[in-house]
């Protein structure tokens, strides 16, 4: 990609019109001088959010909207991509702006630059966060450093080289939002979005970096993610947590044993289900006994023993390893106690302090 990409943005929508704004300017800011295009897509909001987006000036901009029916955000992002390949046969980069989200005035520049040095399939780079409200910020300070890289990652590497290195460090962030890709490349890999559930970033990164021979890391933190209240970062566990992690889960077994890709490496594939597995287990624990029995009624028969022998499973083995490992921090500290309490009760200073109190523990019963 040697000469200046188009910069493809899919911006998907729902009940989103107070964004709008600080969103469209963060995209009339941008340093990039080279083609750029916006598409949003409504997905069926029930406010304003339609209008706003057709009344949109961006500057600098070629401005597309599409009317969804309100489908979630994996069918938004789906129309976008299909709207994409077409209606533009020039190859470029895409990004994917959540509409309550922006991205720093330089963003597009910096992208711009490492696709044509490196000629890249993807670009991960770095994420801070806007709070809303100090409240928020002191409810949910983990986001704070959540997006924040514990390793370095320089080189640019194949997707599967990329996944092995970023695991062991925990540093697998696998937001769309974050990354930028090759518009040839998604259409090579054949990448789509899974509809119907939320996580579904986990799923299409997952895949991607098994496609993907040239990925890069850069640790510039020019996305600007919005904590809001009720967002899906933000909102109390409910099914569709549980559901999202589990699909990812089985999606992911399901694309390895049909796809073509060459796996390189299992254990890492298989760590990553397994991290969807132990989140499905984790809000499995955090939700009612009726929740879940209404979840799994939508579930075909064999997607129910699945769902047994890999969520319910593990959160019944947790609880009890749990229960295990408090008696026996009890039991040790029990244990230590009496410990201390008989070389205590051995030693001089504790015969001399019970013979000087005999009387009064005496008058005093103890």
């Amino acid at each position: 990609m040697p000469t200046e990409p188009t910069i493809y943005t899919i911006v998907p929508g729902y009940n989103v019109e107070t964004y709008l704004d600080s969103l469209a300017q963060s995209l009339s800011n941008q340093t990039y001088s080279g083609n750029k295009v916006v598409i949003f897509i409504d997905d069926g909001s029930e406010d304003k959010t339609l209008k706003k987006m057709n009344e949109l000036s961006i500057e600098g901009f070629s401005k597309h909207v599409v009317s969804n029916s309100h489908e979630g955000v994996s069918a938004a992002r789906n129309t976008g991509l299909d709207w994409i390949k077409q209606n533009y046969s020039s190859d470029g980069v895409v990004l994917f702006l959540d509409a309550d989200d922006m991205f720093t005035n330089e963003a597009f520049e910096l992208i711009a630059q490492q696709f044509m040095n490196n000629n890249l399939d993807i670009l991960a780079f770095g994420s801070q966060p806007l709070y809303e409200s100090e409240q928020l910020k002191k409810e949910k300070p983990a986001y704070l450093s959540f997006y924040k890289r514990k390793g370095s990652y320089p080189a640019v590497m194949s997707g599967q080289e990329y996944l092995h290195a970023v695991l062991p460090n925990g540093d697998f962030r696998p937001s769309v939002c974050h990354q930028a890709f090759s518009l040839s490349f998604l259409k090579s890999a054949q990448l789509r979005f899974c509809n119907g559930i939320i996580h579904e970033d986990n799923l299409f990164s997952f895949e991607a970096l098994l496609h993907a021979s040239k990925v890069k890391f850069i640790a510039n933190e020019i996305y600007i993610r919005r904590v809001r209240p009720n967002s899906i970062m933000t909102k109390t566990a409910s099914t569709a947590n549980l559901d999202g992690y589990f699909k990812c889960a089985l999606k992911a077994l399901g694309y390895l044993s049909e796809s073509t890709v060459v796996v390189r490496r299992s254990d890492d594939c298989a760590s990553v289900i397994d991290m969807w597995l132990s989140s499905a287990s984790d809000y499995y624990s955090a939700l009612d006994a009726s929740e879940i029995s209404e979840l799994l009624a939508l579930y075909a028969p064999e997607e129910q023993i699945l769902f047994y022998e890999l969520v319910e499973q593990r959160a019944r083995y947790t609880r009890n390893r749990e229960s295990e490992l408090h008696a026996a921090r009890n039991a040790a500290y029990h244990d230590a106690e009496n410990v201390t309490k008989a070389k205590f009760e051995s030693s001089i200073s504790f015969k001399i302090g019970r013979a000087i109190t005999a009387i009064p523990r005496a008058l005093l019963r103890r």
